[in-house]
Order: structure tokens, then sequence, then C-alpha cells
């Protein structure tokens, strides 16, 4: 792995973490502690972020945009999250188990699954997520256990995925940071992509739900091939060519309205 790319991980885990261990990262990143102490030494030099002992923090100057991270999410594009969101429950059945990973646009899932459903299972490590099927007292909610991550207000860890792993999943909504032909589906969320990984190793049929502006773009970390997908939800503003590319190579693609081109 290059050294931009470990600075660029090791930016993007502190952001969801705050704080991290030099022998983490090593572990991680399958590198010498040696190795990530240098890249600290370079990270502080450009401020951002500072040494502690066995570790590092974000300079503090950084927290302030990180705290915003998640509400920016939350309401960018998001008529096309609720557009995408009420194309995506048209796929499911009553009675089916689901799974909704963390992220906005599952969320605004969940939001129409309370109004149109009775009787579903579904699994999620998102708080936020949780709150929202509780008030349905006929969904059968399963929250993975694991540690908390108060940025992006989801749980993630060896517990998280140990819970996932243990059920059979008939259809799955993944949101991801970035998708793109070439490098997949990729993300910059460290923890998420463990969760992402396994629920989609127990799904029958695996959907992604992502805005037409995270098409043909990339993020640091590596999730799996667009083929290893069955469908792709998406808004109407998504540009013709990259919807006929997607169609051309047999990567199934949904449009609200308008099924699929």
């Amino acid at each position: 792995m290059l050294q931009e790319q470990r600075h660029h991980m090791i930016e993007s885990f502190l952001k969801q973490q705050k704080a991290v261990k030099a022998s983490e990262l090593a572990t991680l990143l399958d590198v010498s502690i040696d190795t990530i102490r240098r890249d600290f030494e370079v990270l502080e030099k450009n401020g951002i972020i500072k040494k502690v002992h066995g570790g590092a923090i974000l300079q503090q100057k950084k927290d302030i945009a990180l705290n915003q991270l998640y509400n920016d999410r939350e309401i960018k594009n998001l008529e096309k999250k609720q557009e995408i969101a009420l194309g995506a429950v048209e796929l499911i059945e009553e009675g089916q188990a689901i799974a909704l990973n963390g992220g906005t646009t599952t969320v605004e899932i969940a939001k129409i699954l309370v109004e149109k459903f009775h009787r579903l299972t579904i699994f999620t490590n998102d708080l936020q997520i949780l709150n929202i099927l509780g008030t349905n007292k006929d969904f059968n909610i399963i929250l993975t256990g694991g540690f908390y991550n108060h940025e992006e207000r989801t749980l993630y860890g060896k517990q998280c995925e140990e819970v996932l792993a243990a059920f059979n999943i008939d259809i799955a909504f993944i949101t991801v940071n970035a998708l793109s032909y070439e490098h997949g589906l990729t993300d910059f969320r460290v923890h998420e992509v463990g969760v992402i990984k396994t629920i989609l190793s127990r799904t029958k049929y695996k959907v992604v739900v992502a805005d037409s502006s995270k098409f043909e773009t990339s993020s640091y970390i590596n999730i799996c091939s667009l083929k290893d997908i069955d469908l792709i939800v998406t808004d109407n503003s998504i540009p013709s060519h990259i919807a006929e590319k997607y169609n051309n190579h047999n990567i199934r693609v949904l449009f609200q309205n308008e099924g699929n081109r």
C-alpha cells in the first residue's frame, strides 16, 4: 500500500473514532508499527493529527467538521434518497427477513417500511433506524451488538458481525459511500465495511441503494465488485451513458417510476 493511501485511511479511521492506537492501525493496514509511526510524523506535521502515547488523535480543528459529517450527508440529496426509498420498498414482500446497514438512505427506507408493512423481520446496526422501526409494534427487529460509533450512530465490530452471520436474510439494502464499474463498492467508513461484507455473505438478494452522485466515484476501502450485487436502485438523475454502460455489462440498475433502462 502506498504512503498516500495509508494517510487517507488513517485520517478516515480517525474521523470515525477520534483516537487510534499505532498497533491497531498496523494490524488493520498490514504494516509495521514503525511504518505507522512515520506516517504519524508526516500527518502531524501537516496539521491533521496529534500524536499521543501509543497512538494519535485528530487535531481539534478537524473535530468541528467531523461533527457535521453525518448531518451533512443526512440532508444532502434528501429528495433523491426519498425517491430511491420508494423504489426500494417495492422489492419487499410481507413476511420477509431484510437487512438495513447504517446509512442515510436506509433511514429513508425505514420510514416507509413503518407505514407500508406489518410483518417483517429486520436486521440493522443503525440506532436511528431502530428508533424509526420501533414505532411499528408488529415488526421483529434484531439489533446487532458491538461497539458504538457516535458519529455514524451505528454499531460495529466482531460481535456485530457474529450476530448477522447467524441468520439467513432474504433481501438486504446496502448503502455505501461510492461505487464505480472499475472499483465496485467502496467506502470511507472503516468499521462499516466489515458489517456490509457480513450482510452480503448471508443474503439471497443483494440491493445497493445509492443516489446518482455516488456513481463512478471511489473511496478508500474496497468492499466488493458490482458483479457481486443483484441490483442497484438509484434516482432518475443518473446520466444515461452510465446507466447504459452498467446494463450493457449485466449490472442491473433500477430507477423509480422507470424500471430498468
